[in-house]
């Protein structure tokens, strides 16, 4: 009995001493961690700060090139995601109105197209994890005609007097959007998800059925909720 309490007496400070090794192991390994996320943060801030600087070149490959670097940032932070996408909203307002291709100083008339890195923001856009959003994507007011949006996740964007004139949406999802005084003339709407939608003064292309709940206002076209009276509803002022 004397000789076994002895051993155990010995073998105390042992266990002390490993649990004291295993805290600051545990330690070491926290603060490790820490490191490595700060750093980590930093080199995220880094590439998103270079990334929005190139927005503001004259280059326009060098601004797809900053587009798809903040796409690659969303991706790789979730932290970062909503900023990501207010950034290239921001840029897509802004810059989808001006024409392009630049008029021709020679006078010769251009048809108008979707700026590539506007194109690029949007597919961009289109191709987020929605999962990520805090907020509404807010386009409202863009000019995206011409735009591919084939595919794209725009669940629950603002897309309230955009102009998408000929705009490509095959199997693009816009459920709960807002696409109200939406320009849709010529819009490839084939398997396009429009449930709970805001259409009202929605420009609907012709030869494509309207949806359910919505009927076409007989003097302008746009579309009013089929339980309104179409001829007594006063019409909304064109898209301009």
């Amino acid at each position: 009995m004397m000789r076994r309490a002895a051993t155990q007496r010995g073998t105390a400070p042992g266990r002390v001493l490993a649990l004291g090794a295993g805290l600051l192991a545990g330690a070491a390994l926290a603060l490790t961690a820490r490191n490595v996320a700060r750093s980590r943060q930093r080199r995220v801030t880094g590439r998103c700060a270079t990334a929005v600087e190139q927005l503001g070149s004259a280059d326009l490959d060098v601004r797809i090139g900053g587009i798809r670097a903040l796409e690659r940032v969303a991706r790789d932070s979730p932290a970062d995601h909503a900023a990501v996408m207010e950034t290239l909203t921001a840029f897509i307002r802004e810059h989808s109105h001006p024409q392009w291709p630049p008029p021709d100083p020679a006078g010769q008339v251009r048809g108008r197209a979707l700026r590539p890195d506007v194109q690029a923001a949007m597919t961009a856009i289109g191709h987020r994890l929605a999962g990520r959003d805090t907020g509404p994507i807010d386009l409202a007011g863009a000019d995206l005609a011409g735009a591919d949006l084939t595919g794209a996740d725009l669940t629950g964007a603002d897309l309230g007097g955009a102009r998408l004139t000929g705009a490509d949406l095959t199997a693009a999802r816009l459920t709960g959007a807002n696409l109200a005084d939406t320009d849709l003339t010529r819009a490839d709407l084939t398997r396009t998800d429009l449930t709970r939608s805001e259409l009202t003064g929605a420009l609907w292309p012709q030869g494509w059925p309207v949806p359910a709940g919505w009927t076409r206002h007989t003097a302008s076209g746009q579309l009013i909720p089929a339980d309104a009276d179409a001829e007594k509803t006063t019409a909304r002022q064109p898209h301009g």
